[in-house]
């Protein structure tokens, strides 16, 4: 008897380890330190792109045609964000935009018992990034149970507002049960961390992502007090306390690139 319990003991913890051993340490790039170069822009061009995994709506294409198609959809934008980055795709994705070289990727991973899946949300710039955070905002109650973290980054612009705040997000998806109640959730602890920053007013700051909540929705936790400029497209969303100069939306859904259609802006840092 004491020789069949030490059996399924052994063979617990070679399986524990056999586990861990097969767990990935998930892959994260902070930005590099800024080299010096500051720059004053008067406006700037930004995106928030759902990529799907790179590919379609139906699992259409790669992600190397996809990411190319879109990347020439562009329109000169000096920050792109994006979310569903899976982290064996990063060194991927970089190569197809080389001329954002500040970066910063981070992980979300599965936390169900069993799986090890990782995606991951990433940051692209064109300019120095100054200072960066993150911050576990909640885990998925069901599915999954992905991880949903909020990207901050802090980016010298000068000119009218010397600074852009910029917030980053891929909110959580519960299947809307219980009239959305997680999904409202993560978006509300989402706003309490961007409070929580306690931001200078004088600054630019701008909230963007997948909220996984309509526009009506997001509204009603977002301050449009603070935040009265937007883009919104189904559930992906650029709020911003500065003008928006100019906003739209590219077809990436119905070219067959996503299953979003990624949202842009033109964010005025003059007195306009």
């Amino acid at each position: 008897m004491n020789f069949i319990r030490l059996s399924l003991l052994f063979a617990s913890i070679s399986l524990a380890l056999l586990i861990s051993s097969c767990e990935k340490e998930p892959l994260t790039e902070f930005p590099i330190d800024p080299d010096g170069t500051l720059t004053d822009v008067a406006e700037f061009r930004i995106v928030s792109y759902n990529i799907h995994g790179g590919k379609g709506p139906n699992g259409e294409g790669n992600l190397t045609d996809n990411l190319n198609s879109f990347h020439a959809m562009l329109q000169g934008e000096s920050i792109l964000c994006l979310q569903e980055v899976e982290p064996d795709c990063w060194n991927q994705l970089k190569a197809i935009f080389p001329e954002y070289q500040y970066r910063y990727f981070l992980p979300q991973t599965s936390t169900k018992f069993g799986t090890n899946k990782q995606g991951g949300n990433a940051i692209l710039s064109q300019f120095p990034i100054e200072a960066h955070d993150q911050h576990l905002v909640q885990t998925d109650p069901g599915g999954d149970k992905w991880e949903r973290k909020a990207q901050y980054v802090r980016i010298y612009i000068g000119k009218e507002h010397k600074y852009l705040n910029l917030f980053h997000y891929h909110n959580t998806y519960n299947w809307h049960e219980n009239s959305s109640a997680a999904e409202k959730s993560g978006l509300e602890r989402y706003f309490d961390y961007v409070e929580s920053k306690s931001i200078n007013p004088l600054e630019m700051t701008v909230l963007l992502g997948d909220f996984n909540l309509s526009s009506t929705q997001s509204n009603a936790i977002i301050s449009t007090s603070d935040f009265p400029y937007s883009q919104s497209n189904w559930v992906d969303h650029i709020y911003s306390n500065r003008l928006l100069l100019m906003t739209g939306e590219y077809g990436t859904y119905g070219n067959m690139l996503s299953d979003h259609n990624a949202v842009w802006a033109v964010v005025c840092n003059e007195d306009c």
